[in-house]
């Protein structure tokens, strides 16, 4: 079947992309091709020839929101160069891992979505995110298969904790039921959220239940566009000290360090060397 979208794309891995851990809505159904949820639609994307080829539920503006999505408008040929020129452990990173992108993530979606990611594994948490929009969502049909969008603050809003429970969210359902409250009462606050700057929406996320300094930060990078954030999990943390540190550091030393040493970039180097360490190349 013709793709609904096709587009020449250099500096572009699918495969790095969509499994370095970023989101939760995607199935990979064939080798570099992947079924998955983008805001109001389901889409099929594969990657070949220097190309990615789009099927969508929804026709319009496809374009615009694949590129969105993906971080298609930004040129990483010339991002990759730059960050090579860091240190020569960034430099060797990206001989494994060159295409990675930064996902531009609905917000609200991604609050959620990394409440129910603490202290959780990547299987467990695209269940649980399945699971929600299975109850609350809007079914789509696409290729003869039933899909569900994420529900909108609207659609989730009367929501329990029992349900959460029965999505299999765990000790987080209290945590996402008190933020869908807490927004319910404090409608600007998304709004409020992406005009502030990194520092202050930080204090704004971890004001919140159930969201300390590494979920905010990936709640910053993978919907917020703040690419000079470094979340540090124990992966991250792991490969840190092995490569700059040569000894068990805290978080906090690590986090400022990261900022000094990659400036913009923090948040681009953390995806390199996170998919590095996990596959163990580094």
């Amino acid at each position: 079947m013709k793709p609904d979208l096709e587009l020449k794309i250099e500096c572009f891995n699918l495969k790095y992309t969509l499994e370095c851990g970023q989101c939760f809505r995607w199935e990979q159904i064939d080798e570099n091709e992947y079924i998955g949820i983008i805001q109001d639609r389901v889409i099929r994307i594969k990657q070949g020839n220097g190309k990615v080829y789009v099927w969508s539920s929804l026709k319009d503006n496809l374009e615009e929101v694949v590129k969105e999505y993906f971080d298609l408008n930004t040129d990483y040929k010339e991002l990759e160069e730059s960050i090579s020129k860091l240190d020569v452990n960034v430099k060797e990173s990206l001989k494994y891992s060159s295409g990675i992108h930064i996902l531009n993530q609905p917000l609200f979606e991604t609050i959620i979505s990394y409440i129910i990611s603490a202290n959780n594994n990547i299987k467990r948490i695209s269940r649980s995110v399945k699971d929600i929009s299975k109850k609350y969502g809007k079914k789509v049909i696409f290729e003869n298969k039933e899909y569900y969008l994420f529900p909108t603050l609207e659609e989730i809003k009367d929501i329990t904790t029992d349900d959460l429970l029965a999505c299999g969210t765990g000790f987080r359902a209290r945590y996402i039921k008190n933020t869908i409250k807490y927004f319910e009462e404090n409608i600007e606050f998304l709004k409020c959220l992406e005009k502030e700057n990194t520092e202050e929406a930080k204090k704004m996320l971890t004001s919140l239940m159930g969201i300390g300094p590494k979920v905010a930060d990936c709640i910053l990078l993978f919907a917020l566009k703040r690419s000079e954030v470094f979340p540090i999990d124990v992966w991250v943390k792991r490969i840190m000290e092995k490569l700059y540190f040569k000894k068990e550091t805290n978080i906090k030393e690590i986090s400022s360090f990261a900022k000094d040493k990659f400036g913009e970039y923090a948040g681009i180097v953390q995806q390199h060397l996170f998919h590095n360490v996990r596959e163990g190349n580094i």
